[in-house]
């Protein structure tokens, strides 16, 4: 009887550890296909058949109701081949994403088809080839779809027109030819953004497009010829329009544009007429009328935001009215003398501090430091849709939080917000930064904890968060960097408990925990088969046993002074080219290795252990 409870028992308590687990077994199954195919790749590292996928897997979602993978999600890795068939084995998926995986290649698997719960197909960025399949249509839950940047040839389904929910349709950047489908005039449903801009499309425009009221659409770059005055109409609520660098031929004249025009670019065709008077009054940002075939006076009236004419012979071209406007807005929060004498003047040309792009005369980038700026960084800055490069730096008089319209800037590279007086959370929102590459917020006072999710930023080479007063644990996400493995800085803040053993998946090049509170072992930054060169771990309350460390021959610096950390110093450190070496204040014995450069370095370097000796300590007795 008790050998019959105590088998009840064990089979009751495994019953209940295997139920803890969310993810459904098919998907998982599923997912470790996916992961096989492409040969096991760093990049899907924590996709383990002893883990939970929904908890602990990343690039997937599961529903919070069914467990259902809902949503695959990879970009920027190593994974090379095509996409496999298994994909279309989540039923229940409504995200599918691969993107900027250039060794991606092959043909759309018909296999997508089956995944009719999807609304957001983005396969970009790859290198995939054959023609944009037919099938497609029979998503008729899909909202989003994009297969720009790769090598898409063959003629455009006329088929995507049947898409009943469709918002955006993203083609450009491929090698497709034919013409424009004429059932694009008769979307069933919502009439999507269209881009279709670098293909080799020719022909002429359906008339039936007429028929639509785009909000955006790109045919830039293309052989279209013909008339394209059926885009623009009174009753229309178009916002943006890219017809540039075709073979277009109508009369500008004729044409009346929707009063919610923002965005115009028909430079490089055979657009004849002249500039219609009422663009005036149209609230333009950018305008483009160059190389065609206008003639007449360039019609003056209205004003911009600036108090300047809204159209001159100077700024035809190329009109920027609400990039230059916002920068003023910027300028005029903090409140530098010099604003004044920027009202008025292209801010392309005549402003210190920004840059703009040669081609496309936009705001690029906008740095500013050293100065007399304060206030708190204004909101307007997330109207600069086009800078890579944001850098406010040793401006002290500038407070408040990181401001959440940074989050808006989709194509910023670099991101210095550093020796301000910034205060608040270093935002979640920042991981939306896809393109970021340079993250500094260091010499602040930011506060809480360091958001897991800045590590799902792909590009992302250098790390600063130190000078500030950040707490809780370096995240476990930071083992499982999405792309690259960045130089991280940490230091001079009040993080506290264990290193997660994660990190150890990561060959950091570049480290500064220094001056927190970490306590535990550090061990797992070095390791024979690592390249790290610089890491500083001092004044922490670490401890390990340092005897039992391989360094990598790559390093160089290396700091653990004022921890807890143990043992002897291996002799495997005569054979380190060492630029730098502080052992100082921690709990070492043993004789001093003599040989490399190790006793010719300060005693400094050494002192405060609790038995090393020799050179250049006293000798051994």
């Amino acid at each position: 009887m008790k050998t019959l409870f105590l088998s009840l028992l064990i089979s009751t308590l495994l019953s209940l550890s295997l139920s803890q687990e969310l993810c459904n077994s098919e998907d998982k199954q599923v997912l470790l296909q996916i992961k096989k195919h492409f040969g096991d790749p760093y990049l899907l590292a924590s996709w383990k058949s002893d883990t939970d996928c929904c908890k602990d897997w990343y690039q997937v979602e599961c529903d919070s109701t069914t467990n259902r993978i809902i949503s695959l999600t990879v970009f920027a890795g190593n994974l090379s081949g095509q996409i496999p068939a298994a994909v279309g084995d989540l039923p229940y998926l409504q995200n599918l994403v691969f993107r900027k995986l250039t060794d991606i290649t092959g043909p759309i698997q018909p296999a997508i088809a089956k995944l009719v719960h999807l609304t957001f197909l983005r396969l970009d960025w790859l290198n995939l080839t054959g023609t944009v399949p037919d099938f497609l249509s029979e998503l008729k839950n899909l909202t989003f779809l994009d297969l720009s940047f790769n090598g898409f040839s063959g003629s455009i389904p006329s088929s995507l027109a049947l898409l009943p929910n469709l918002g955006a349709l993203h083609l450009d950047r491929n090698k497709l030819t034919g013409s424009i489908p004429e059932s694009f005039g008769t979307f069933k449903g919502s009439v999507p953004d269209l881009y279709l801009s670098h293909n080799q499309l020719t022909g002429e425009i359906p008339a039936s497009l007429g028929n639509m009221d785009f909000s955006v659409i790109d045919l830039s770059r293309n052989q279209l010829v013909g008339d394209a005055s059926m885009l623009f109409g009174p009753n229309k609520t178009t916002n943006n329009v890219y017809l540039s660098r075709n073979l277009f031929e109508f009369n500008l004249s004729n044409v009346v544009f929707p009063s919610t025009i923002e965005n115009l670019d028909i430079n490089h065709n055979k657009i004849f007429g002249s500039i219609p008077p009422q663009m005036t009054q149209l609230p333009l940002q950018t305008l483009n009328v160059s190389y065609n075939r206008l003639c007449g006076q360039i019609p003056v009236g209205g004003k911009s935001d600036t108090g300047t004419p809204k159209l001159s012979k100077k700024t035809v071209m190329v009109i920027q009215l609400k990039e230059c406007m916002d920068l003023i807005l910027i300028f005029s929060v903090f409140n530098p003398q010099s604003i004044h004498e920027q009202i008025g003047t292209d801010c392309c040309k005549a402003w210190n501090q920004v840059k703009c792009d040669p081609t496309t005369n936009r705001i690029v980038s906008l740095r500013m430091f050293s100065g007399n700026l304060s206030g708190e960084i204004p909101a307007e800055v997330g109207e600069l849709p086009y800078l890579k490069t944001l850098e406010l730096h040793k401006l002290t008089n500038i407070t408040g939080p990181i401001p959440t319209s940074i989050s808006n800037l989709i194509n910023l590279i670099s991101l210095t917000l550093s020796r301000l007086n910034l205060s608040g959370p270093v935002p979640d929102s920042l991981s939306n930064l896809k393109n970021l590459r340079v993250l500094d917020l260091s010499f602040n006072s930011l506060s809480g904890s360091i958001p897991s999710s800045l590590a799902l930023l792909p590009e992302i080479d250098i790390l600063g968060l130190d000078r500030n007063k950040l707490t809780g644990t370096i995240p476990e996400s930071f083992g499982n960097f999405v792309g690259r493995v960045p130089a991280i800085s940490l230091s001079h803040n009040q993080l506290s408990g264990k290193i997660p053993a994660s990190l150890d998946n990561r060959d950091f090049r570049w480290i500064d925990f220094s001056r927190n509170k970490l306590e535990g072992d550090a061990s797992m930054f070095f390791g024979p088969n690592k390249t790290i060169g610089v890491v500083d771990l001092s004044r922490n309350l670490l401890e390990f046993d340092f005897s039992k460390v391989v360094f990598p021959t790559t390093l160089t610096n290396l700091d653990i002074n004022h921890n807890k950390i143990f043992g002897s110093i291996p002799n495997q450190m005569t054979q380190l080219s060492f630029l730098s070496l502080n052992v100082s204040y921690n709990r070492l014995c043993g004789l001093i290795p003599q040989g490399g450069k190790l006793p010719s370095l300060d005693y400094t370097a050494y002192f405060h252990n609790k038995c090393l000796c020799g050179t250049p300590l006293e000798s051994c007795k």
